[in-house]
């Protein structure tokens, strides 16, 4: 039994291994956002007592995700048309968003949510062992680099085997910078011009 998802149940198109890391982020967070109604968002829903959005492209899946969350002690959940993303989000941000939903909108969803994520909220993408998917993600991860502190590609489950998650964690943006300006290094210090030749080579090293 993977531990993250003791007490929970769920039907739908995820691996234990998924199940177990969304799990795991669901109960950090206090706001969720996930695009891909069904059983994400029932494992949400049990894990996380705080806001939960649900973003679905089809209202019928919608509605039988509905129908499972009854039979479970959760949580309840916003659900929104796509169509209805920005109604949805309107003033809000969120600790953890899941992406998920119909392929071809993944990318745009992730990347237009992105400045939504609450700085140490991580975006969690899913179906990332297929090339598409992680493409999704190292496309949100080379626009908003400098916000990135770390990515975990198919996060290790609590069982110790590979989910097909990939998790962007976020970050203050620290642009780059000249630290050779920024520290005020003399120009012998990266190896540049100077008129300090004749000193011992590490004269001037930090000490």
């Amino acid at each position: 039994m993977l531990k993250q998802l003791k007490d929970v149940k769920f039907i739908g198109d995820l691996s234990l291994q998924d199940a177990d890391v969304l799990a795991k982020y669901a109960r950090q967070s206090s706001s969720i956002l996930e695009f891909g109604t069904g059983g994400s968002t029932q494992i949400i829903a049990q894990c996380n007592t705080g806001i939960n959005i649900s973003i679905e492209t089809d209202p019928e899946w919608i509605a039988v995700t509905q129908r499972r969350l009854t039979q479970l002690d959760a949580t309840p959940v916003e659900f929104y048309s796509y169509a209805d993303l920005s109604i949805a989000t309107q003033n809000k941000t969120f600790d953890l968003i899941f992406v998920d939903g119909v392929d071809y909108l993944r990318r745009e969803f992730a990347i237009n949510m992105w400045p939504l994520l609450n700085i140490n909220g991580v975006m969690i993408f899913h179906d990332t062992r297929r090339f598409n998917d992680f493409q999704n993600a190292a496309w949100v991860a080379q626009l908003f680099f400098n916000e990135i502190s770390s990515i975990d590609v198919n996060a290790i489950a609590s069982n110790g085997k590979s989910s097909n998650m990939t998790i962007l964690h976020k970050k203050v943006n620290e642009p780059y910078e000249n630290w050779n300006q920024t520290e005020d290094k003399p120009l012998w210090a990266y190896a540049a011009e100077s008129n300090s030749e004749d000193l011992p080579l590490w004269e001037h090293v930090i000490k």
